[in-house]
């Protein structure tokens, strides 16, 4: 038997409280009657944009200084590709209650559409984001595999972006994502392995926590320094989120959720160590056809763009300090949503950075204007103005901000 059945927005395999109108994300389900308790899913989407993006590359031809990775395109460029969200194919299998616990298990293949600048490339890029199995019941669940990290995953999941293309890293020879807004108002949680607890329902809270394979920690990557490299890692990291449903005090689709993160590495030859952590807070607060999204994070050595492993340290092994944020605001029109947001992450010098001939990242934001339409309940069209600037510690003479602009139109189809 096939049954098709509607559910909410779900990005990346993770289902929220959102505030945002997405496509309805359609799961095909078989064996849904069958007798022995057993079932099986299909889902994914299979999307593609036109992107143009402009920049200014304020380094070209000067040369003076070695800058960390630029977010943003640093020349005029024309690609077709996916979005923020690969395409995707996911499998689900559940099978029968036993002793009141139910368990699940999920597989899911994410590609992207484009060779990366190249017309000889054979088959894109394929990221396996996703391999769980939950067992659930009175207890709450226990989730063991891959899946989105819990430290700030509601300001990815929020994102307007999320549907969308946002910031494109320098865009020319790219065969994954695009950024969305990842390093312009958070920090990418990214799907790692992990053992994960979440309570039952606590009212209208519920809390996750989750021990997760640690990460080394690391400086910029490609600097003209030496590389400080913090690759120990006698324990886990630890992340959690306490995520508290508004809908149910009268606020439907609303929510807060506050996550964490800790993670100790030792530095090579144990001379040392250093400590990752970060707080994150935000949510949404839906009010008729308006949803207003609100997202701030801080701590230390946890990265500018990704987790950890890229700028988090000072070239003599100090943790530098980061925080961020964005706002949003959509309109729900009833087929589709429009939706204006800004966002900034920022970077402090740590350690010896200032007297290094490095030059770090110290701020990177954006503006992005969208809309989000459903010409179909499967089928989303995409539209998407963004206005991205890179900003860098110690210029040198002649050198300025970089700057992009990123037009770009597209579609999903979600089953």
């Amino acid at each position: 038997m096939l049954e098709k059945k509607k559910l909410l927005t779900a990005a990346a395999g993770v289902a929220l409280a959102t505030g945002i109108t997405a496509p309805v994300d359609a799961k095909v389900t078989l064996m849904a009657d069958e007798p022995s308790g057993w079932s099986f899913s299909v889902d994914g989407n299979v999307n593609a944009f036109y992107v143009y993006s402009t920049g200014n590359d304020p380094m070209k031809g000067q040369a003076t200084t070695t800058y960390g990775a630029s977010r943003i395109s640093g020349d005029d460029s024309t690609r077709v590709q996916t979005g923020l969200l690969p395409s995707k194919f996911g499998f689900g299998v559940s099978g029968p209650a036993s002793n009141g616990v139910q368990l699940r298990g999920y597989f899911g293949l994410y590609p992207q559409i484009q060779n990366g600048n190249t017309k000889l490339g054979r088959g894109a890029q394929i990221d396996m984001r996703e391999i769980y199995a939950a067992a659930s019941g009175d207890f709450g669940e226990l989730l063991f595999g891959r899946t989105l990290s819990l430290f700030q995953r509601n300001a990815i999941v929020q994102d307007m972006t999320l549907f969308g293309v946002g910031a494109t890293g320098n865009n020319v020879g790219n065969g994954g994502t695009t950024l969305g807004r990842i390093g312009f108002g958070y920090v990418y949680p990214d799907f790692n392995a992990s053992f994960r607890y979440t309570t039952p329902a606590l009212g209208a809270a519920s809390l996750s926590v989750g021990a997760y394979d640690p990460s080394r920690i690391r400086s910029t990557t490609g600097s003209a320094a030496a590389l400080s490299d913090f690759n120990g890692t006698e324990q886990p990291r630890f992340e959690a989120e306490l995520n508290i449903d508004l809908g149910q005090l009268g606020f439907e689709g609303s929510n807060i959720a506050i996550s964490g993160i800790y993670q100790e590495a030792e530095a090579n030859g144990g001379s040392g160590d250093v400590e990752a952590e970060g707080l994150h807070i935000g949510g949404t607060f839906v009010q008729g056809p308006m949803a207003f999204t609100g997202h701030y994070y801080d701590g230390e050595c946890l990265g500018s763009t990704v987790q950890l492993d890229i700028d988090a340290l000072s070239q003599d092994g100090q943790c530098r300090d980061f925080d961020g944020y964005y706002v949003q605001l959509t309109y729900n029109y009833g087929p589709g949503k429009v939706g204006a947001s800004y966002g900034e992450s920022n970077l402090d010098q740590a350690g010896d950075d200032s007297a290094t001939a490095f030059s770090e990242t110290k701020t990177q934001s954006m503006y992005t204007f969208g809309v989000y339409h459903n010409l179909a309940p499967e089928w989303l069209a995409v539209a998407e103005w963004s206005q991205a600037e890179n900003e860098w510690y110690q210029y040198a003479a002649g050198e300025d901000d970089g700057e992009s602009t990123i037009l770009s139109v597209g579609m999903f189809y979600l089953w």
